[in-house]
């Protein structure tokens, strides 16, 4: 959910963080707050342009971040990639790609995201 975006509605890239607060604990939902200018502006410009919307992929990272720390916290790394898609028709080339690091806590049998971090890998 974190790649998901629609320039036609999201001004920023923590739109889609903003709208995933319900699977965050309250502290790390609280933190998430759209920034007055988006720091990703620039390679949003040509989607903009052409009303696109975010089609993102996800994978399992390569490596060994990912694990089950205790029996109520856990660690999952992400191979995470996305594509533009136009609303116009127009080929756009703009792509990404990150490593996102999700971290997770059990509380009442359920599980909430505590915190996120992410590596970007398309620069």
């Amino acid at each position: 959910m974190l790649h998901s975006w629609d320039t036609t509605n999201d001004r920023t890239q923590t739109a889609a963080a903003v709208r995933a607060k319900p699977l965050m604990s309250e502290d790390w939902a609280a933190q998430q707050v759209e920034p007055e200018r988006n720091a990703a502006q620039g390679s949003w410009l040509e989607p903009a342009q052409h009303q696109a919307y975010s089609s993102p992929s996800i994978v399992p990272a390569p490596g060994d971040v990912s694990e089950d720390v205790t029996e109520d916290k856990a660690i999952r790394a992400y191979d995470v990639s996305w594509r533009w898609e136009s609303r116009d028709g127009e080929k756009l080339t703009a792509t990404g790609q990150r490593i996102v690091t999700i971290y997770l806590e059990k509380h009442d049998e359920r599980w909430y995201v505590v915190g996120h971090q992410f590596q970007d890998m398309s620069q």
